[in-house]
């Protein structure tokens, strides 16, 4: 919806007014995010979700914005840390994000995203107590991006042999 409202109005009156608030208002969240995330899990969840998005829909000559990288990353990072990975909600948004935006985070700074693997395959094979489901998320991403960001017929069977067609 937002990307519809960019469009038009870049078109009809060849201005970004909306667009430079919408960034505006994700750069007054992200540098809130700590308190949205101790005052709202599911704030916190909803933020990322969106601020990927807008990443994934919001182009400048066809590329991802150049702005939203870092800060989408730091929030990658964050859903990463011991605290997140022992969240379901948490794990999944991060999982979700990275399914959806991962592949193109790459290409912008492969390195931090060595990085935030790092973190995920830390926290897999290191934390204790993280529910089972948060364990065959987290090992799904890692065999995803393994693959090249693709789902191979193997994997998809094994992760996803429970849910019905």
């Amino acid at each position: 919806m937002c990307y519809a409202i960019i469009q038009a109005e870049s078109k009809q009156a060849g201005l970004s007014v909306f667009r430079r608030g919408l960034l505006n208002r994700l750069q007054q969240e992200y540098q809130a995010r700590e308190q949205l995330r101790a005052r709202s899990p599911q704030g916190w969840v909803c933020y990322v979700t969106f601020i990927c998005n807008i990443f994934d829909y919001l182009r400048v000559n066809n590329m991802p914005m150049m702005a939203l990288v870092n800060p989408v990353y730091d929030c990658l990072f964050r859903l990463a840390q011991p605290d997140s990975l022992s969240k379901e909600e948490e794990v999944d948004c991060l999982v979700l994000q990275l399914h959806r935006v991962g592949e193109q985070l790459e290409k912008m700074n492969r390195q931090r995203m060595d990085e935030l693997f790092v973190l995920i395959r830390d926290g897999f094979l290191l934390l204790t107590g993280l529910s089972s489901l948060a364990q065959l998320l987290l090992l799904e991403i890692i065999e995803f991006r393994a693959a090249g960001w693709k789902t191979t017929p193997a994997a998809h069977k094994y992760y996803y042999s429970e849910v019905s067609d």
